[in-house]
């Protein structure tokens, strides 16, 4: 089997695993971020989508800056951000 395909089978499942898990978190958060927030109807159900909010406006918006750059040079600048983002989390 070639090596790349094997990668590309078990580090592109990941991604879905990864949003995943963050969905799962949120959900299970849900109910104590509204009352720790005091959050009204509108603002929870604006939290608890904003991650699926920005992942269709990533797929919207995307391809600019990897036609622009590179789907490469993309995705480290994302990986940077994420980092940046997790550090400052």
């Amino acid at each position: 089997m070639n090596k790349r395909v094997l990668y590309y089978a078990i580090v592109v499942p990941l991604g879905g695993f990864l949003f995943g898990f963050d969905t799962a978190v949120i959900s299970g958060a849900e109910q104590a971020i509204q009352i720790v927030w005091n959050l009204n109807a509108l603002e929870h159900g604006f939290t608890v989508s904003i991650a699926l909010i920005g992942t269709v406006l990533g797929a919207l918006f995307g391809g600019v800056p990897c036609d622009k750059y590179g789907r490469k040079k993309t995705l480290i600048g994302i990986g940077v951000l994420y980092f940046i983002s997790a550090f400052g989390s």
